[in-house]
């Protein structure tokens, strides 16, 4: 049986590689560099698409109100 693994696996057990490999191993070993290299191929922020089309689903919530702006101004819609 062949087992499915999401992208959030595979970031997830390169974390873990780099992790592991960065505390055991020196930085100059060819490994720790290649497991560098293959986590920011896949999983690099700059490779992350932003969906601008799309109406925005979360929910925003202000915490405490930015300097000259009054809560009772903004528009949440």
């Amino acid at each position: 049986m062949q087992a499915k693994y999401s992208l959030r696996d595979s970031e997830m057990w390169h974390s873990m590689g780099l992790e592991v490999s960065g505390t055991f191993l020196p930085s100059e070993c060819p490994l720790v560099s290649h497991i560098i290299l293959s986590f920011q191929k896949h999983h690099s922020p700059a490779m992350t698409s932003i969906p601008e089309s799309q109406p925005l689903s979360d929910t925003i919530k202000i915490l405490r109100p930015l300097n000259d702006v009054k809560s009772d101004q903004i528009n949440y819609h």
